[in-house]
């Protein structure tokens, strides 16, 4: 059985991964989201929390962790999740970076096989995983295994998602996340990433998400961005905006859909 990484001392060195962690009101889904980082097989990481506003027992919560374990702790008022993670990434000194939500759960070698993917490609900056969909109790529903990567296939279907690690300089050449895009912040960011850098499927099962009708996304927007960008906007925002990657993109869509007799996004939203 892994034992938890014990985090008692502050390392004064640049720790080689940092972890985001923004959460809002998911206090009953926190603790297992804080487990499955701090039981991961790879311990040279920080954790920053970004506290975004919480009004329920996210404080206590994470004053019963600090007892434990060390992390930094960054409590602010409700703005987001684009400016949590913002805020978050701005105060990370990892090597490598990936954030998660406080709903879902990151399988224990999550870290260790990204980083190894990173570090055996060096030309390669981001590197993405496949998941598992679980519900509200932690049931799995199904496995999805993500599609390989290809730049104007993002621009239909935002493949990359929730399990992920990237290179520092991604985030300092991209300047983060843009707040307008609350729903849609995590596609845009890949998208622009896909413009400077190269990208690679992991064809390896690594994290949970969850499913549920109080996701982080869904909860983290009630207060906020009343400008906030749904999925079909932006949809149209890329057409415009890279008209012949858009195309070409749907085109290979189309042929993805005939090969394996569904649409893989339905496969995902059911």
């Amino acid at each position: 059985m892994l034992k938890p990484r014990n985090l008692e001392l502050v390392h004064s060195y640049q720790p080689l991964i940092s972890i985001i962690l923004p959460t809002y009101n998911q206090a009953n889904y926190l603790p297992e989201a804080l487990d499955s980082i701090f039981f991961q097989t790879l311990g040279d990481f920080e954790l920053v929390i970004v506290n975004d506003g919480s009004t329920d027992d996210t404080s206590n919560i994470l004053k019963k962790y600090a007892q434990t374990y060390n992390f930094k702790l960054i409590n602010q008022t409700n703005q987001g999740l684009p400016k949590a993670l913002n805020t978050g990434f701005t105060e990370a000194k990892g090597k490598y970076l990936t954030w998660t939500s406080s709903d879902n759960i990151m399988l224990p070698a999550m870290l260790e096989k990204l980083y190894g993917a990173l570090e055996n490609n060096p030309p390669i900056s981001v590197f993405y995983a496949d998941w598992i969909f679980i519900d509200v109790a932690g049931t799995v529903l199904s496995r999805f295994e993500t599609l390989d990567y290809d730049r104007c296939l993002l621009l239909q279907f935002n493949f990359v998602h929730c399990c992920f690690l990237f290179r520092r300089e991604v985030f300092e050449k991209l300047g983060g996340y843009y707040p307008e895009y609350i729903y849609s912040e995590d596609w845009d960011f890949w998208i622009r990433a896909s413009r400077h850098f190269k990208m690679k499927h992991l064809p390896e099962t690594l994290y949970k998400y969850r499913i549920h009708s109080g996701s982080m996304t869904n909860e983290i927007i009630r207060e906020t961005a009343p400008q906030k960008i749904r999925y079909p906007e932006f949809s149209k925002r890329l057409r415009h905006r890279y008209p012949l990657d858009w195309y070409l993109g749907k085109i290979k869509k189309q042929i993805i859909k005939n090969r394996l007799g569904f649409d893989p996004l339905d496969k995902w939203l059911k």
